[in-house]
């Protein structure tokens, strides 16, 4: 029969290793913990991916007089059509938005407004999404433009990307942003890996759907790009002419 230890020595057992481990020295505590770090079950890496969807303000009529697109060059009839449709699509895809956020331009504002009737996501806004003109391999469009608003655009498109084309590896995240032409096209040149300065050779459609998707390991997908089949042919704008249907405006 095996002889049970007597409850004493059980204690004076325990009193010993306490005494051992109060008076480790600094060096063999941080290696205990260090095993016990190496030895614990490696965390899962994430699997969340983040979508982030363009929309391109509807379309509008261009007063050339004014100095303000904060409060001017606002939607007309067919832009807030071009909206409103968007806005039903997205309303009626089977995920749950994050956020909304337009530039603060007028028109952007107006389309996120719009929007929101079918999406119910209060927008926001940010001053980085608004339309300016970036590096451009255009020598007719570079020509009209100055030096120093080039740059500054340059660094609002960098900035803007850093903000939302990020991983969001702990779920999938759905961001929606109402902008601009140039503003989707240099993103899409920059999500496909080629020189942003390209940006200004794609059309691209008023009211329209890109989307690219960041993965955990911030590698970039482009889902679609410029995608208006939400908007019968006959209220369809482009900056071009879209597949050669569209009438020139």
């Amino acid at each position: 029969m095996a002889t049970l230890p007597h409850p004493l020595s059980v204690r004076v057992l325990a009193l010993v290793a306490v005494v051992l481990v109060a008076f480790a020295t600094p060096a063999a505590s941080a290696q205990m913990a260090s095993d016990a770090r190496a030895n614990a079950p490696a965390a899962k890496p994430g699997t969340g991916i983040h979508f982030i969807y363009l929309i391109r303000h509807g379309v509008y009529d261009r007063d050339t007089t004014a100095t303000d697109d904060r409060v001017s060059n606002g939607l007309n009839a067919l832009g807030h059509e071009q909206a409103r449709l968007i806005g039903e699509r997205l309303a009626k895809l089977p995920i749950k938005f994050d956020r909304l956020i337009s530039s603060e331009l007028l028109r952007a504002v107006q389309t996120a407004a719009d929007m929101n009737r079918a999406m119910k996501v209060t927008p926001a806004r940010d001053e980085l999404l608004n339309e300016c003109t970036p590096t451009s391999v255009s020598a007719s469009l570079m020509a009209g433009e100055k030096p120093e608003d080039v740059a500054e655009c340059d660094s609002a498109r960098v900035l803007a990307w850093q903000r939302y084309f990020v991983p969001t590896p702990e779920r999938d995240t759905y961001d929606v942003l109402a902008c601009h032409g140039n503003v989707i096209r240099w993103d899409l040149m920059r999500a496909l890996g080629a020189e942003t300065k390209y940006w200004s050779n794609q059309d691209v459609g008023h009211g329209s759907l890109s989307i690219i998707a960041v993965r955990p390991d911030s590698s970039i997908r482009v889902v679609m790009y410029s995608d208006v089949g939400h908007i019968p042919v006959d209220k369809q704008t482009w900056s071009g002419r879209g597949g050669g249907w569209v009438r020139r405006r």
